[in-house]
């Protein structure tokens, strides 16, 4: 039985090592089965429950998570190996969860120390990031960006020097109509376009242009386009190859200068899951591990998951 008032320091205990009853067989392992193995060489018996070694290590990591004494540390770990061995005359280590648990616990401490302490900034993974960046290199920097509508009175080519002024005249009546007028949408455009064009005997026709650059339009379009001061307010009419434009900016997407950093923190977690997978491959292979996999019970599987 322990005392829990005696504070002893925690090394002082390590002396336990040279009299704990269980001994070392084959590769280093505890006779006893059900024992926690050592964290390494250096590691010491602090205590023993029933013969069983309680560990320096784990002392050391209850210490290391904050707010404890070493006393308190030894006690918890003293405990842990107390409900271990309540549980396993319970037989609860033949438990399939328990089993299942443990593979879990191995896997996700394999991982921990394999490939997460390997693998945390992008720096870490320098060459695959920098294969990920290159598709967007040319896009780091992002230049001012603009959405439209027009409404446009079409001018036939080769049509006479009348019918481009009576086409002019009527994109005028269009434009005055909402001129200096804010917060307008692509429904106000339209709707005011094809009542002033009614019964005029000229084709009014509309259309979006999603967010663009302005070397992506036709200059006499883009210039008006990027004239306008504010989303919801049109320009002048502008003359282009298919006739006189009334335009709508409806979106404004601005200039945005992106570090290379800025977009490594972003693809790094698409490319840490795929160096994840790699990584995994390259366990099994170095294993001899072969993974066979039947086809036709996992799909019995997912049909019966299927929601």
């Amino acid at each position: 039985m322990r005392a829990r008032g005696l504070l002893l320091p925690v090394l002082v205990l390590g002396a336990c090592r040279a009299e704990a009853p269980a001994a070392r067989t084959g590769a280093g392992a505890w006779a006893s089965p059900g024992a926690s193995p050592p964290a390494g060489p250096g590691d010491a018996i602090v205590a023993t429950v029933d013969g069983r070694p309680v560990w320096g290590s784990c002392v050391a990591a209850q210490l290391a998570r904050g707010g404890r004494s070493r006393r308190a540390a030894l006690d918890e770990c003293i405990d842990f190996e107390l409900l271990a061995q309540a549980a396993e005359a319970r037989g609860l280590s033949r438990d399939p969860e328990v089993g299942e648990a443990r593979r879990r616990a191995l896997a996700g401490r394999l991982v921990e120390i394999g490939f997460e302490t390997r693998y945390r900034t992008p720096a870490d993974l320098r060459a695959a990031v920098d294969r990920a960046i290159e598709p967007y290199a040319g896009q780091l920097d992002q230049p001012e960006l603009r959405a439209s509508t027009f409404a446009r009175v079409e001018v036939p080519a080769g049509a006479p020097p009348e019918a481009d002024a009576a086409a002019r005249a009527l994109a005028d009546r269009i434009a005055g109509a909402l001129a200096g007028e804010t917060g307008l949408f692509p429904i106000h455009l339209r709707e005011a376009a094809d009542r002033i064009a009614a019964g005029s005997g000229q084709r009014v026709t509309h259309g979006d242009f999603r967010a663009a650059a302005r070397e992506a339009l036709v200059p006499p379009y883009a210039a008006a386009l990027f004239s306008i001061p504010e989303v919801g307010r049109i320009a002048a009419p502008v003359r282009t190859a298919w006739g006189w434009d009334v335009i709508l900016l409806t979106r404004l997407v601005e200039t945005a200068v992106h570090t290379r950093d800025e977009v490594a923190a972003k693809l790094f977690p698409d490319v840490r899951r795929q160096q994840f997978a790699r990584w995994v491959d390259e366990l099994a292979s170095a294993a001899g591990i072969r993974v066979e996999i039947d086809p036709p019970r996992v799909a019995r599987l997912l049909e019966g998951l299927a929601p």
